[in-house]
């Protein structure tokens, strides 16, 4: 059984540097992997966990290596990274259709990837990749089981949980609910080290980027300015400060 995960690299949340000049992200802000994603990376080892005949793939698409170091680290037994300047700054269409060019190639079992990322929020190249590959997708997944043949598998939706069997090929976004990914241990790390890690082109693909056209632009980031108004009540004298409040207050319709 192969299980393919996706992972990408994204600004770390915690440690955001924009530069209000530009409303770009200022150079040196650091990333991390994102995080719904590592909830999809500690499912699938955890499949593995049970199971010998599991080959856990992560694929990013990017010129960051970290993210799939960890998940090398984390168990994954080998690694695919898309990286070509070309595809800098395609929307989410684009990267769907780079995505699934590869998963055509790659194959897989099951898909595991972030109900969304944390820097654009989409929370779309599930859905995409579904209907791209004509694929079944199970989105905001907290509990996942694997008995060799069926998923037992939970979701949120808005008003509780729903449970679902489903036979693989599937696609699944995890959510938090799944178990907290584990931190790499020293063992893990080492070993990971030795693991292969392929870098793919456009071309290796057989995509011309001629072919990709992007539907949607993004603006600047900005961070909104807050204005905070209030009145000072200055008087020696305490009844005329209250006065003075108390006037304010039902001037506000307070009182």
């Amino acid at each position: 059984m192969k299980i393919v995960v996706l992972v990408k690299e994204v600004p770390d949340p915690n440690a955001l540097r924009l530069d209000p000049r530009t409303g770009q992200l200022q150079p040196g802000t650091p990333t991390v992997a994102n995080e719904y994603d590592l909830y999809g990376m500690e499912a699938a080892a955890a499949i593995k966990e049970e199971r010998d005949d599991v080959e856990i793939v992560v694929a990013s698409l990017g010129s960051g290596r970290d993210p799939v170091n960890r998940c090398l680290a984390m168990g994954a037994d080998r690694a695919v990274v898309i990286d070509d300047s070309t595809l800098t700054g395609g929307d989410t269409g684009v990267t769907a259709q780079v995505l699934a060019s590869y998963l055509k190639q790659e194959g897989f079992d099951i898909l595991l990837l972030g109900q969304e990322s944390s820097d654009s929020g989409t929370g779309d190249i599930g859905p995409r990749l579904s209907a791209l590959l004509d694929v079944p997708l199970v989105s905001n997944l907290i509990d996942l089981a694997f008995d060799g043949a069926t998923l037992s598998l939970k979701r949120e939706i808005e008003d509780g949980h729903q449970s679902l069997d489903v036979t693989p090929p599937a696609i699944l976004c995890a959510l938090s609910g799944l178990p907290e990914p584990r931190y790499p241990s020293l063992k893990g790390i080492m070993a990971s080290r030795k693991k292969q890690t392929d870098v793919q082109t456009a071309a290796d693909l057989g995509i011309a980027r001629s072919e990709l056209s992007s539907r949607v632009t993004w603006g600047d980031l900005f961070i909104e300015e807050q204005e905070a108004q209030g009145v000072i009540v200055e008087s020696e004298d305490l009844d005329d400060a209250v006065d003075q409040f108390v006037a304010f207050l039902k001037e506000k319709n307070v009182l």
